[in-house]
């Protein structure tokens, strides 16, 4: 297949990916509506959520266009590209805060099982929006690591290798999730899934820091960013604690989480 009908192809499948998950999210909206007026006019607070997570999920829809036109803009696309993988870690979390602002005017008002169930959906896109990231990892810590083990020098059986790990912390953390048996135990599951991923991502672009690796983002400045979000998500069950499941925690939460992201932002651009 030629460079131009991969590219189309690529094009293709992403925009397809994205109308169908819109779709998704708007049936999601659509079967819940009274529930979200309801909950605007009964709620204290409900406007200042709603702003605020559509704030974070503007600066999201923007990171990821730059990133996908970034990629498109080059000569060849690979799936193993830092623009793409950054992109498909950026466009999960969009899709995830689009059902976390559904989840917040809504959860009061499910059963037990209903909340389980969403629960182990949201997991599951918090697990498969780490990976992309895990995938550029294990590209620098191969590349620290192929001095030592030569057969780490060809790209082919890096990949595989890559993608031999991913999987099995994909199905690990999967069926963590799957065996949950209750809200609580996904409480508890859940510092288990994000830290360590997010400590991992912080490593990574702290080693592509020192390495001079991945130069068409700034790795310093993403490390930065990543650790701040590490922070963030440490101390939002303090927050929670202090504030209650309020209006103002969420609003509180993701008003640091768009400052944040804000760094990530201005540690992906780079005008080269």
């Amino acid at each position: 297949m030629s460079r131009s009908n991969k590219k189309q192809l690529y094009k293709y499948c992403l925009i397809g990916s994205v109308i169908l998950s819109s779709i998704g999210v708007f049936i999601a909206y659509f079967i819940n509506f009274s529930l979200i007026v309801k909950a605007f006019i009964e709620y204290e607070g409900a406007l200042g959520v709603f702003l605020t997570i559509l704030i974070r999920i503007i600066l999201l829809s923007i990171i990821c266009i730059y990133l996908f036109n970034k990629w498109f803009k080059q000569e060849a696309q690979y799936l193993s590209d830092i623009p793409f993988l950054l992109g498909m870690f950026f466009i999960i979390i969009l899709f995830g805060k689009a059902f976390d602002l559904l989840w917040d005017f809504t959860f009061f008002t499910f059963n037990d099982d209903l909340v389980l169930l969403f629960l182990k959906f949201r997991y599951f896109m918090i697990i498969f929006e780490v990976a992309p990231l895990f995938y550029l990892g294990f590209e620098i810590i191969f590349f620290r690591l192929e001095d030592r083990f030569s057969r780490l020098k060809d790209k082919k059986y890096m990949n595989r290798l890559r993608l031999i790990f991913i999987t099995i912390i994909i199905v690990i953390e999967s069926c963590a999730v799957i065996i949950a048996p209750n809200t609580t135990v996904m409480g508890l599951l859940l510092p288990y899934i994000v830290i360590p991923s997010l400590l991992g991502i912080v490593y990574i672009f702290f080693l592509a820091y020192r390495l001079n690796r991945l130069t068409v983002v700034k790795p310093g400045i993403l490390t930065i960013g990543f650790f701040l979000y590490l922070i963030s998500n440490i101390f939002r069950p303090l927050m929670q604690n202090i504030l209650g499941d309020t209006a103002g925690y969420i609003i509180v939460a993701e008003s640091v989480d768009v400052i944040v992201f804000l760094v990530i932002f201005f540690g992906l651009y780079k005008n080269k």
